[in-house]
């Protein structure tokens, strides 16, 4: 649905009305792919000024965007850009990395803004004060801005990539699972731009185990709860919270896979472990889950959305990989 100027600036306009002077937009790109980096910009635009053909990155042919970019690039007081490349989304995971990329696009603008639009969820710690919109880049011609020149600087340093690593056809795909990549994959192997703790590059790449890059220090299950989180990133759900607590209830991941939503208990365990991990996750824990799901369902009003409890068993071997199996539907409220 097209927006009128006026709706495009209605988000801008409600944080100067709340005294804000300086509004950049933030929004990334890449999350989903299987190589690269995942790219966050900010933007900052003068308030009002026209900028024809510029909507939500995701709805725009490669030549609109382009076209829109370099507008953009014309009429923006301050952009910055951040990056988080592959190595970051394996050590912290794909979600905790365009967090961080956020961040650095803020922090490098050369006007910090007074305030942040961002695309989807509140980003904690962030830089300046911050107001999240769910569906930003389709709310917001600052976010909608932000979304374009993220994701034309991510295709872009994708094809110079293509220079490094022809072999893979990054100038193509961008580093998205199309058949094409995934062919080259298992011919090749992995190049150090692929997402190593991403199950399909270890799969294509004939590996059973998940490499996890993480402080060996790390308590066990905030690692299993990163390792789940960019699984299920790399599966195409979304993560939209985690640690999600309550009076009386808690779990670790609330994820969407289609329209359904999917609360996730995660189990991890040393190898040395005995035992199945899901087998702690008795009548009690379940109850504390549903409470906590419920809770979250009534805070974002979803209580009519279909949803179903996942529990994710990871178990870490000495060498630090982990090996994952999720199970779907593992029990229903009420158990």
């Amino acid at each position: 649905m097209r927006r009128t100027p006026e709706e495009w600036w209605r988000e801008e306009k409600a944080a100067l009305a709340r005294g804000f002077r300086v509004i950049g937009g933030v929004d990334e790109a890449g999350r989903g792919p299987l190589a690269g980096p995942v790219v966050a910009a900010c933007v900052v635009l003068p308030f009002g000024c026209g900028l024809p053909g510029v909507r939500d990155s995701k709805t725009l042919s490669p030549d609109q965007r382009q076209r829109a970019y370099d507008r953009i690039l014309e009429r923006a007081q301050a952009i910055g850009v951040g990056m988080a490349h592959a190595e970051a989304i394996d050590r912290m995971n794909v979600l905790r990395a365009g967090h961080e990329a956020m961040r650095q696009a803020v922090a490098s603008c050369a006007i910090l803004p007074d305030v942040a639009l961002l695309d989807g969820l509140p980003v904690h710690p962030f830089p300046v004060p911050q107001i999240a919109l769910v569906k930003g880049d389709s709310r917001s011609i600052s976010v909608a801005a932000a979304s374009i020149v993220a994701k034309v600087v991510r295709d872009r340093y994708m094809v110079e990539q293509h220079a490094l690593w022809p072999q893979y056809g990054f100038d193509s795909h961008k580093g998205y699972s199309t058949p094409e990549h995934l062919a080259r994959l298992r011919e090749h192997g992995p190049c150090p731009l692929h997402r190593r703790s991403f199950a399909p590059v270890a799969e294509a790449a004939g590996l059973v185990l998940l490499p996890l890059e993480t402080d060996r220090r790390a308590e066990t299950g905030a690692s299993g709860e990163q390792v789940v989180a960019a699984h299920l990133q790399a599966l195409g759900w979304r993560i939209l919270a985690q640690r999600f607590r309550t009076q009386g209830g808690e779990v670790d991941l609330v994820a969407e896979e289609g329209g359904t939503l999917v609360f996730v208990e995660v189990k991890a365990r040393r190898s040395r472990s005995h035992g199945q991990p899901a087998e702690s996750v008795d009548a009690r824990k379940r109850a504390r889950i549903v409470l906590a799901a419920h809770a979250w369902m009534a805070e974002h009003r979803a209580l009519d959305r279909p949803c179903r409890f996942d529990v994710a068993e990871v178990r870490f071997q000495p060498d630090g990989a982990a090996a994952l199996n999720l199970l779907r539907g593992a029990f229903f409220a009420g158990e």
